[in-house]
């Protein structure tokens, strides 16, 4: 099998590393940091499939005073291995970052995703400490779309907000994975005027393409949107995305730049 691992995690959970380079791809530290949260266990490709294994207790960061569930303290970054350099399954150019000094000079989490609108934060994140809590959250929504070729992505440099999904899932299952067929997700050129949302059950497998479905999907950014909620369903924590750009390489598909790509806390 062909599993071309994005990340890896040890330990519970996914979450981004509140270091970085400051002043990279945001204003300064009165500016808030995109969010701290705990969503993926693991993303991978598999013979032209996307793998999404989700954890079995997310969590999210906010300052909603309002949030009706149990604060779970500080966020504790976990996660050993890194896209680019130090992972086999991508190969960063730097050359098509998104903002002011590109993928390569953005600030990464610990698992070496690049932080869209990531500065330091840490004077912030100081003057705020009072404010801030990690609060259990549930994934209400799960989206998978092809977001275009790389010039069509730097164009509209899309934010947090939800796409125009593929692949819809309601309510999965937490640690569960969920697979998605990247070449019926990107078989054609989208329409402006029409959707093909599909919403089926976490279980399910995507419709086989073609004898080798690696060949047959497609090369540009795929966006895996997760909106979520408290437990209790009475508070909306939003979107947030994980954007991959996907290139050819002589063994099918391989990872070119990841970005993290969240509303700010």
């Amino acid at each position: 099998m062909n599993r071309r691992r994005l990340l890896r995690t040890s330990g519970r959970g996914l979450a981004i590393a509140v270091g970085g380079l400051a002043g990279c791809l945001g204003s300064d530290d009165e500016t808030p940091p995109p969010r701290e949260a705990v969503v993926f266990d693991d993303v991978s490709i598999t013979d032209g499939a996307m793998e999404i294994d989700l954890v079995s207790e997310p969590k999210v960061e906010s300052r909603d005073g309002t949030v009706d569930a149990a604060a779970v303290g500080s966020l504790v970054p976990v996660g050993t291995a890194r896209a680019g350099s130090r992972s086999s399954s991508s190969r960063p150019s730097g050359s098509t970052g998104r903002g002011s000094g590109g993928h390569s000079s953005a600030p990464k989490g610990r698992h070496g995703w690049a932080i869209y609108g990531g500065t330091s934060g840490h004077h912030w994140r100081d003057d705020h400490e009072d404010d801030i809590r990690m609060y259990r959250a549930s994934v209400a929504a799960l989206g998978v779309a092809y977001m275009g070729s790389n010039t069509k992505y730097q164009a509209m440099s899309p934010g947090p907000d939800p796409a125009d999904w593929e692949k819809e899932w309601s309510d999965p299952e937490p640690g569960t994975t969920v697979e998605a067929d990247l070449a019926a997700i990107a078989s054609e050129p989208r329409s402006e005027s029409t959707s093909s949302v599909a919403n089926e059950s976490v279980s399910t497998t995507a419709n086989e393409s073609a004898s080798d479905p690696a060949s047959s999907a497609r090369e540009g950014w795929y966006r895996v949107g997760t909106r979520l909620e408290s437990p209790d369903g009475d508070t909306d924590f939003e979107w947030q995305a994980a954007d991959f750009r996907l290139e050819r390489a002589s063994d099918g598909l391989a990872v070119d730049e990841a970005w993290h790509v969240r509303p700010r806390v």
